[in-house]
């Protein structure tokens, strides 16, 4: 991708002018005219898409009518085209209420097929919406289609910031999954079960605990297996009881046992929808448990290592122990299939295909060779349709970020509008990084986000550990502060080599007056500012660094093996060495230096970040977490959380609002949870992901290649769905699943 400096993006904005440098007075003239001319066509523009949109909006083309007002809002905020929006915000509102209603009255007559006919049609309108994902669930369930109901319940959690309702949701996610009956009656310890759901979504689901212990797999996966083995004495026949004990036999070292306990899941579980996956998990334990001798011994040890390593997404290190089982038994085919899929996942063709191809030498069994040639036969032509997804998130997201952070306004001066509570509360820092970044109209960032995160997730669908794919959804889970899924992308590029990254404007004590727009780089051993513009906050105007920040003016907004960090972009690069400490101070990073200190306000392009309160703090946090994980240092210190007494006196309602911002912006993102067992999502991305291929890839050279590639992928969509459950099971292994405690008050709902 190269977005140049001084090109206009269509629907982005203003037309760049070259940086502040002497001028006559002739050119000074022609440069004002320049702009008054490009206002102008700016202004004609935005006209003609609001004309278009009342045009639609009269045919009662709603959705097409919002898309023109938001382009036009993606060229200049004006009261015509937010009106629009708001307009068809409230019809659609109303329309998809009535929609509900319906649905409701069917479902409560016992006509499932109409509910479902009558929530499909309001899904159109409002694909977030949590209660209708919610109520097809229920619809799904009642006419007996549990593979559809898992797929609706996923999307439901996945739009919940609220921990108890999610909790709630997944105890019965698990009951669609088995195909059992409810929990019990009233008298079972339903506690107990309860805590270990509570310990599983805390412990291992935090991806901000640094614990962890090469031998036993981290104090949260410990204690998790202490509660699972009195739960299995208390719930003997509980399938999900029985697959965590299983789990947890598996990664001590009991191949044997877990196995033995699969095989009991499976009985008391035989309509599982994920027993395809149990069977296969079955297999490969018990191929484990019969190799003899020391080497047996010791591939055992490092498969059992590697799985608790998958827990805590370590897959390097996984990794290593499936390369260590491989010199300890060079022959065990099971081993060059881990190595393969792993590798497979990264994007990594050419490691892949090494060791799928031992794989085929060493396996005799015909039918799971062909599994190999499932992957192997499509691995060029998914990694061409991957990196097309990858190149359309990225120019999507790129834009965004070459306007919000001033890039494409270097030499023009530049004043950011604060709201009244900025001006009243906020600190002079704060209006510092806020004057140096420009803000966006919200409706077209959400629009263009989704578009990004839409190819962003159909790549990691081909790859799902693909640096490229994980570093674009990080940074935009992250943009809608669904920290938990962001640090789950994170950890995919961190086990790769590459630096994580945010965006964030920079302020430095010994230069108060400049504020840099920078991309903030975090590997093991160094932290890394990026420059991509500097804002001279007295003169209000940007300028560009000497050397470009990579070959997209963001510092190489994705990096790879083929594009790594951009080693001669103006920089500064932090050893651990030099910090005297990182900590949070309201919405800011703070990294003390021994001379120095350095400010990062993390870019937030959904809304204003929070600047005051424990909302503030919240925030900062989270990008501070990122330190303690990613660079290893542990004692930087977290703000409050809360909000003090003092605070609420002060600001009041005001912070109040500022302060839903965390979690409005959570449903849009989703949070990232896990696909059911069903090829149905998969279908769905991978589709996705064929038509952005034709898409970026529609010039007369290259068509007939496109054509061969999408005719053939499409023309077996089965096989792609198998190498995708494939990479599913292998890198996610076997995942504690939630126990349900007690049964959902199963009802229709009208909102969650």
């Amino acid at each position: 991708m190269k977005i140049a400096r001084v090109i206009c993006t269509v629907l982005l904005v203003v037309s760049t002018l070259p940086p502040a440098a002497p001028q006559d007075n002739k050119s000074a003239q022609l440069n004002k005219k320049q702009l008054e001319a490009q206002a102008k066509e700016r202004e004609a523009q935005v006209k003609q898409l609001v004309a278009d949109g009342k045009s639609l909006e009269k045919q009662d083309k709603l959705a097409e009518a919002r898309d023109k007002y938001v382009d036009a809002e993606g060229i200049m905020t004006t009261g015509d085209a937010l009106g629009g929006i708001h307009r068809i915000d409230d019809k659609q509102k109303k329309q998809v209420e009535s929609l509900m209603g319906q649905a409701q009255r069917a479902y409560e007559t016992g006509k499932f097929a109409e509910s479902i006919d009558q929530l499909k049609k309001g899904l159109e309108i409002q694909p977030a919406n949590p209660a209708i994902h919610y109520d097809l669930a229920l619809c799904y369930a009642k006419t007996g289609d549990r593979a559809n109901a898992a797929v609706e319940i996923d999307q439901a959690i996945g739009s919940l910031p609220n921990q108890r309702q999610r909790t709630e949701l997944l105890e019965w996610r698990s009951t669609i999954l088995m195909g059992t009956p409810e929990p019990g009656s009233a008298a079972d310890p339903k506690k107990t079960l309860f805590t270990f759901n509570l310990s599983y979504l805390q412990e291992d689901r935090d991806p901000s605990d640094p614990r962890e212990d090469k031998k036993n797999g981290g104090e949260a996966a410990h204690s998790l297996c202490d509660q699972i083995k009195d739960l299995k004495a208390a719930y003997a026949t509980n399938p999900t009881v029985v697959f965590n004990s299983a789990k947890c036999a598996e990664e001590d070292t009991r191949q044997e046992d877990a196995a033995r306990q699969l095989a009991e899941y499976i009985q008391a579980a035989p309509n599982a929808l994920d027993l395809r996956e149990a069977q296969a998990q079955q297999e490969g334990l018990t191929s484990l448990a019969s190799l003899k001798g020391d080497s047996g011994r010791a591939v055992r040890e490092h498969f059992a290592t590697a799985a608790r390593y998958i827990d805590y997404r370590h897959y390097d290190r996984a990794i290593a122990e499936y390369e260590a089982a491989e010199k300890a038994q060079p022959d065990y085919a099971q081993t060059e299939w881990q190595l393969g899929i792993f590798y497979e996942s990264y994007g990594d063709v050419a490691k892949a295909r090494q060791h799928l191809q031992l794989y085929q030498q060493l396996e005799p069994d015909a039918a799971r060779k062909s599994r190999a040639d499932d992957h192997l036969s499509t691995l060029d032509d998914r990694h061409d349709v991957y990196m097309a997804s990858v190149e359309s998130a990225e120019d999507t997201l790129g834009e965004l970020l070459i306007h919000a952070m001033g890039i494409d306004t270097e030499g023009v001066k530049h004043k950011a509008k604060l709201t009244h509570g900025e001006k009243k509360h906020a600190s002079s820092l704060y209006k510092k990084a806020t004057q140096a970044t420009d803000k966006l109209s919200a409706p077209y960032v959400e629009r263009q986000l989704e578009s990004a995160r839409a190819d962003a997730e159909a790549a990691a669908e081909i790859f799902p550990l693909g640096a490229e794919a994980n570093e674009l959804l990080a940074l935009m889970q992250m943009q809608g502060n669904n920290w938990p899924a962001a640090y789950r992308s994170y950890d995919a590029v961190a086990s790769q080599g590459y630096p994580v990254s945010f965006y964030a404007q920079v302020n430095d004590a010994h230069e108060s007056r400049v504020v840099r727009a920078a991309k903030v780089e975090i590997a093991s051993d160094a932290v890394r500012l990026v420059y991509l513009t500097s804002f001279d906050t007295k003169k209000q105007i940007s300028t560009a660094p000497e050397e470009s920040a990579g070959d997209d003016d963001l510092g190489n907004l994705v990096v790879s093996s083929e594009r790594p960090p951009d080693a001669q972009a103006e920089s500064r690069t932090i050893r651990p060495e030099e910090l005297k400490g990182i900590s949070t101070d309201k919405n800011f990073v703070v990294l003390k230096l021994q001379k120095d200190q350095i400010y990062l306000a993390p870019l937030d392009l959904l809304a204003d970040a929070p600047f005051e309160g424990g909302a503030a703090r919240t925030f900062g946090n989270e990008y501070t977490r990122m330190f303690i994980r990613y660079l290893g240092y542990e004692d930087a210190k977290l703000g409050k959380e809360g909000m003090t007494a003092g605070e609420k006196v002060k600001l009041g309602f005001e912070i109040a609002q500022v302060g839903m911002t965390i979690g409005m912006s959570v449903a849009m993102m989703g949070t990232g949870a896990p696909v059911a067992y069903t090829s149905a999502m998969h279908m769905i991305q991978i589709i996705h992901a064929l038509n952005v291929y034709s898409t970026v890839n529609s010039g007369l050279a290259i068509a007939l290649r496109t054509k061969r590639v999408v005719d053939t992928m499409r023309a077996d969509m089965t096989k792609l769905e198998r190498t995708a459950s494939d990479e599913e099971r292998v890198i996610q292994g076997m995942e504690f699943k939630i126990i349900p405690s007690q049964p959902v008050a199963l009802k229709f709902r009208d909102k969650l």
